[in-house]
């Protein structure tokens, strides 16, 4: 695993544990509850590969002497440049596989955004890949509807373009939204630029997927590239979790969601330190002039990704901001090709949580959230 992820998991043990459902798995198995949908995986493109295998600066793919594939990546504000040795395009049989095996009924498929393409493409370049890997991924859902849902890739950078891209995702290729990288939401000013974007979500009730990583430094107030000199496994996990946490404040605290009330919005990984830090909000918000801090966090959701193998965080966040606001999700296939686990993250999450908060973050949530989004699932 690459040392700017590997902070983010906590070891789950080698139980097994597998949730079912009485819908698409066997009557014995029925007493368990399902899990809906994964909120929170990705897929690695052809798209993507022959893109960067085409290009002679990084980012751009490396070819090694065994046939496998690296990416030669650049340094930003989110990570030293993640390089996913042995990279290659997702594999759909094998995630159809680990999610039949888990009873997982559907996953949302995503782009990597934390490859940190946003701050490190023109954007012209960016139009032009964005537009190609919506259209790839489009053709993984055409091909599979019931497994699979789909937000689109945007640029952070050309808000106008990204509200047309979002439209046709939406309207012509059965997408539920669309994916940005949080660090545009690294202010209110930041965020205040995509208001043309989220103008288009709210005629559409778009879903967005924030993800943690860069945006491009046209936006304002865009952190700096810090490289640690040193503990770097802990300190990247440490800058990251400030940019989740700023974006929650961003989402969830300001008024920048105010005209969008249709929008969902996901931010990953528990929006980093929002749940831990959120009682000191309340009292403060209220004295800043915010009646109910927080009414306002409640818009949010968040996922549980790779820190469902963190049972104890994922408790603080259902005790801080509600089950009700908690998405099942596993950040499953990145740097692609067979990559990726199911079964650790239902374990962790089984053995820490009662059957009423699985029941509403395995399925109740997901239906919720899909029947805003006109889908019966």
């Amino acid at each position: 695993m690459h040392a700017t992820r590997r902070h983010f998991l906590k070891a789950a043990g080698t139980a097994t544990v597998v949730a079912c459902s009485a819908r698409w798995l066997p009557a014995a198995a029925a007493e368990a509850h399902p899990v809906l949908v994964d909120w929170h995986s990705h897929y690695v493109s052809d798209v993507e590969l022959n893109f960067l295998a085409a290009r002679t600066a990084a980012p751009r793919l490396i070819r090694n002497d065994d046939g496998s594939a690296s990416i030669d990546n650049l340094a930003t504000a989110s990570g030293a440049g993640l390089a996913f040795n042995g990279v290659a395009r997702s594999s759909i049989e094998t995630r159809l596989r680990q999610l039949d095996a888990n009873g997982v009924k559907r996953q949302l498929l995503s782009q990597t955004i934390p490859l940190g393409f946003d701050a490190t493409l023109p954007i012209e370049d960016q139009r032009i890949l964005y537009r190609a890997y919506n259209d790839e991924l489009a053709q993984v859902l055409a091909r599979h509807p019931d497994r699979f849902l789909a937000v689109a890739a945007l640029p952070s950078a050309d808000p106008q373009w990204a509200a047309h891209e979002l439209r046709r995702a939406q309207r012509e290729l059965g997408f539920i939204g669309g994916s940005l990288p949080l660090n545009a939401f690294i202010s209110l000013k930041s965020a205040q630029t995509l208001a043309p974007m989220f103008a288009e979500a709210q005629r559409l009730g778009s879903h967005f997927l924030i993800h943690r990583g860069p945006a491009s430094a046209l936006l304002p107030d865009q952190p700096p590239v810090v490289i640690p000199g040193d503990t770097a496994f802990a300190r990247w996990g440490l800058i990251n979790g400030y940019h989740l946490t700023s974006g929650g404040i961003t989402l969830g605290l300001t008024d920048f969601l105010d005209p969008y009330p249709d929008v969902s919005v996901e931010i990953v990984m528990l929006a980093g330190y929002l749940p831990h830090l959120l009682d000191s909000w309340i009292d403060a918000g209220r004295d800043n002039g915010i009646a109910d801090p927080l009414a306002r966090l409640r818009r949010l959701y968040l996922d549980t990704g790779p820190y469902s193998r963190n049972g104890e965080w994922v408790a603080q966040a259902i005790r801080k901001l509600g089950a009700d606001r908690i998405l099942f999700g596993t950040d499953y296939g990145v740097g692609g090709g067979e990559r990726g686990e199911i079964g650790p993250s239902i374990a962790t999450l089984n053995s820490v949580l009662t059957q009423q908060e699985r029941r509403r973050i395995y399925v109740e949530n997901s239906l919720d959230l899909l029947k805003s989004k006109g889908i019966v699932s």
